[in-house]
């Protein structure tokens, strides 16, 4: 791709649009003087002894990012991989670039693709101290090849490890599975809607035996799934998930019919009225309503990260104007979302065709970057793109397992360009997953509030410890530590989904999208943002941080590593009033002692 990165209909510098990658030619060119003994000779293909024949399924390669530190062994070294040190050379940009090529020279070595640096100065200390990383390979190698590699001083190795989004399927508690290999039995289901209508395309997840199994259903609503287990019995739970329009259904221990085909209702989104109804909790639960409706995010510029944008959905008109695909390497289909979960988050943030209530943020320019499914290679580059494009904020929705110092290194590079990163803490319950452990980064946990959904919905399951006497508590699935700096809604959230129609998501992804919305009203109406810090510095970076926590109010009982400083209020945060303690409206009263966390003479 000769370009990357091109904004559309806007009036700020685009960077470097020429920016990003380059794909390493295949087969690889080998030089004079690199063969080794064994190596294939001219018109032989090379076979790897420990690579299966064609016809067989084996091991896919790991893959690791690579970075040429600046730092180099001694001029013409050779190493253990075969490959000769660069020379000593002043420019670290040509002393990279040098290493690189030895790379991809190197035949036992597969070089996926180069991402280049955005950016255009560095400091003569990142120069000296090797923290300086002008491109980085994407290599594709044996952990034992890997390892020489980290081992010499001119090269700083990472695992590119795959993203990972949304959250977590309601799972009961695992026991011993009980039956054999040999044994299943076939169950059917039939899943509607409230007032008898069919659900087709709807997931339906059954948990027991040997492993859980799933299937979707067809145009009449039908589907019938082969469980590995003995009997119906050993079948623990039942989850239904409606593709749009309705909420989930969760049956723990189910009576199943092994006969008739086993009824499953969803209730519809629209079966409470919208003004009473959850649809607008989150906007409320953040005071986003109390602003006046001059208060857009205009001139502001936000990313999100994630598995693109329905483009029949949202477009230029809802504020959609440029993106990229990171994973696809091209500028077009960053409009396609297979999942939903991009779409969803877009919605919330610059609102959709229908939505009376609009975005979070209407008016502000969005970015969408597709680095799904993909790996922490794809999150680097999509960051330098930001880099590039000078975004305002980024929505960061994805996580992955394993850290990183060169994505470490690219988010303190946005953060000196003034970029505000805003990251899910993640969602598998732990520790607060990579990248929102990183100090840079604005780390945002998932929070709920009851009666917002229906008892019989996955949400209610999310409840960790007792809630605020508002209805507020933090959610199950949500990491927690201190790296969390606040929580948003991230429980039942309901927005747009493609091709049309809505969902209701949970995740600390939602909840991240809240606090980026936040963050674009803040920087385009707080008074801070017109004078001192207004300019792209680092500065402004910790002062729009310092903002969004001051304006917290703080979730009384609730585990602070799992929500920070607290629940921010859009209000406070943008300067229009200050900090005022809400009381608890009598709704949610109620819905607490429905619930069972109070006694019905505590109100009183």
């Amino acid at each position: 791709m000769a370009e990357q990165g091109q904004a559309h209909g806007t009036g700020r510098p685009k960077g470097r649009p020429d920016k990003p990658h380059e794909r390493a030619a295949d087969p690889r060119p080998t030089t004079a003087g690199t063969a080794r003994p064994g190596a294939p000779q001219p018109g032989e293909q090379q076979q790897p002894a420990d690579r299966p024949t064609p016809d067989s399924l084996g091991r896919r390669p790991e893959r690791y990012l690579v970075a040429p530190t600046g730092l180099t062994a001694a001029p013409g070294m050779i190493t253990q991989s075969g490959m000769t040190a660069a020379p000593g050379v002043a420019d670290p940009a040509r002393a990279g670039q040098q290493l690189i090529e030895a790379l991809q020279r190197d035949p036992s070595l597969h070089v996926v693709r180069i991402i280049r640096s955005a950016a255009e100065e560095v400091s003569t200390a990142e120069q000296r101290t090797g923290s300086y990383f002008p491109a980085v390979a994407v290599v594709e190698a044996t952990p034992e090849q890997a390892a020489i590699l980290a081992a010499r001083p001119e090269f700083h190795v990472d695992i590119d490890h795959p993203l990972r989004h949304g959250e977590q399927l309601p799972v009961p508690v695992m026991l011993p599975a009980t039956g054999s290999a040999e044994q299943s039995v076939s169950v059917r289901f039939r899943v509607r809607d409230d007032q008898g209508e069919p659900l087709g395309d709807a997931m339906v997840y059954v948990h027991g035996g040997l492993y859980p199994v799933a299937g979707r259903t067809g145009a009449e609503g039908m589907v019938e799934l082969t469980v590995p287990a003995d009997s119906l019995d050993a079948v623990r739970g039942v989850f239904v998930r409606p593709r749009a329009d309705c909420w989930t259904t969760l049956v723990d221990s189910p009576d199943l019919s092994a006969t008739d085909a086993n009824a499953v209702t969803c209730r519809r989104l629209d079966s409470v009225p919208r003004e009473h109804g959850p649809e607008e909790w989150g906007r409320r639960a953040m005071s986003f309503d109390r602003l006046p409706p001059t208060y857009r995010g205009h001139g502001v510029r936000i990313a999100v990260m994630g598995s693109g944008v329905d483009g029949g959905r949202l477009g230029a008109a809802e504020g959609v104007m440029s993106g990229i695909n990171v994973v696809g390497q091209d500028e077009k289909s960053w409009d396609q979302d297979a999942v939903g979960r991009v779409t969803h988050s877009v919605a919330l943030l610059a609102g959709c065709d229908g939505d009376q209530a609009g975005g979070l943020a209407p008016e502000a320019e969005v970015h969408v970057c597709r680095v799904l499914p993909g790996r922490l290679s794809d999150l680097l580059e999509a960051i330098d793109y930001c880099i590039a494009q000078e975004v305002d904020v980024i929505d960061l929705g994805v996580y992955a397992d394993g850290a990183s110092g060169l994505l470490a290194h690219k988010v303190a590079e946005a953060r000196q360009a003034g970029i505000f990163c805003v990251a899910a803490a993640g969602d598998t319950g732990g520790p607060v997953a990579f990248p929102g452990s990183l100090a840079p980064i604005f780390t945002v946990g998932a929070m709920g509030q009851l009666g917002t959904y229906p008892q019989e919905s996955h949400h209610a399951i999310q409840p960790a410890g007792l809630p605020t006497p508002d209805g507020f508590f933090a959610a199950r699935t949500s990491c927690a530590g201190p790296e969390v700096d606040v929580c948003a809604p991230g429980v039942a959230v309901i927005s747009a989904v493609g091709p049309q129609g809505r969902a209701a998501f949970d995740g600390t992804a939602v909840a991240a999208t809240h606090v980026a919305a936040l963050a674009a009203l803040v920087l385009a109406h707080h008074p801070d943002f017109r004078y001192g810090f207004g300019s792209r510095h680092p500065g402004r970076v910790d002062r729009l941080g310092q903002l969004i926590k001051a304006s917290c109010r703080p979730l009384l009982g609730v585990d602070p590593y799992r929500c920070g400083a607290g629940l921010p209020d859009a209000a406070v945060a943008v300067g229009l009033i200050p900090s005022v303690p809400l009381a608890p409206p009598a709704s949610q009263v109620t819905a607490m002692r429905a619930a069972g966390y109070l006694l019905p003479d505590l109100d009183d």
